[in-house]
């Protein structure tokens, strides 16, 4: 498969559009490979791991964490610098599905809340909201196969139609329209149309909505000590941090993988009976005491370690003939029991 179509169904399944203003998710290193038999998935792209990728011959590795936040450049020793050095002589490309998958509703980030069962599930801390256009043009000839296939590739494009009189009509959100225009013109102009003229016409539904987390209730009320247990089962560790009082029984849940202390409002706002995120920092856990929340940090890792993992499997289904294999990472945090 093209390397150029691998980064398509990306960009499908972690829609850059969703990405966080302040992120950097997208192409981390352009490499000079053409074609991909193996792409590799992984948590963070650590030397190390890159360097497992390659060994086994992955022509492309999709990571969750980016390279990077900022542009930098590789002028000092350290991850950053030794990720090109393993990257740039294998012609080898680097892909990050960070924001952009952590938002994706009913994405791979929404796990635990698949498994737990959550009913009534809706974004914890919503983020973007995207309205949608309609674009129209008449073209004298019939809408081709190539046209259409261009076109659809184009991100945030959800309908394209044409009707008996040579009106095209083209659903997309607002967001998806300076690059629709940008392949439109190119095609037009190699069909020989000259100048079109565009008719924009913003609807009011559908629109989409994402975020990051999401807060639903249990099918039915657990006792604390049967919810904890459960979810160990789910995490694959007995142990985490908690604070803030300890309810009686759970029924509704909130959660965000990764880091997600930043959402102790958002779920105390959704009345959640337990919060379960990482990267809780001292204040904020007394934060979280003072409003009566009970948090459980489970860890940054946990979380979305088993998230890229799924996500792995599900770029599989979509990559026909395109071996795909999940390199697993390490916390890079351990426990050490005393006495």
């Amino acid at each position: 498969m093209k390397i150029k179509e691998v980064i398509s169904v990306l960009q499908g399944l972690a829609p850059e559009r969703y990405a966080a203003s302040w992120d950097n998710s997208g192409l981390q290193v352009r490499g000079t490979r053409q074609d991909a038999a193996r792409v590799a998935v992984c948590l963070d792209p650590l030397p190390e791991r890159l360097a497992e990728a390659l060994d086994w011959g992955a022509d492309l590795v999709a990571s969750h964490h980016p390279l990077f936040l900022k542009p930098a450049a590789p002028v000092a020793e350290g991850p950053y610098l030794e990720a090109l050095r393993l990257l740039l002589p294998a012609g080898a490309w680097l892909y990050s599905a960070h924001t952009s998958l952590d938002s994706r509703p009913g994405g791979p980030a929404c796990w635990l809340g698949d498994e737990l069962g959550l009913e009534e599930r809706r974004s914890l801390e919503p983020s973007r909201s995207f309205g949608a256009l309609s674009v129209s043009f008449f073209l004298e000839q019939d809408l081709g196969e190539e046209l259409a296939d261009a076109l659809a590739e184009v991100d945030g494009v959800f309908g394209i139609g044409q009707d008996a009189t040579g009106e095209v009509r083209i659903l997309c959100h607002d967001a998806a329209w300076p690059p629709l225009r940008a392949v439109l013109d190119e095609v037009l102009a190699a069909l020989g149309c000259g100048h079109t003229q565009y008719f924009l016409t913003q609807m009011r539904s559908p629109s989409e909505e994402v975020g990051f987390g999401e807060v639903g209730e249990l099918p039915e009320p657990l006792p604390y000590d049967a919810f904890a247990e459960r979810l160990a089962g789910l995490l694959g560790r007995g142990f985490w941090t908690q604070t803030g009082p300890r309810p009686e029984t759970v029924a509704r849940v909130a959660y965000l993988p990764g880091s997600g202390a930043s959402a102790l409002d958002a779920a105390l706002a959704a009345r959640a009976d337990v919060f379960i995120t990482g990267d809780v920092k001292y204040h904020q856990a007394l934060d979280a005491v003072g409003a009566g929340l009970h948090v459980l940090d489970v860890g940054h890792f946990s979380l979305e370690e088993e998230m890229m993992r799924r996500f792995a499997i599900e770029l599989e289904a979509e990559l026909p003939g395109v071996e795909v294999r999940f390199f697993p990472g390490r916390d890079p945090f351990a426990v050490r029991m005393n006495g």
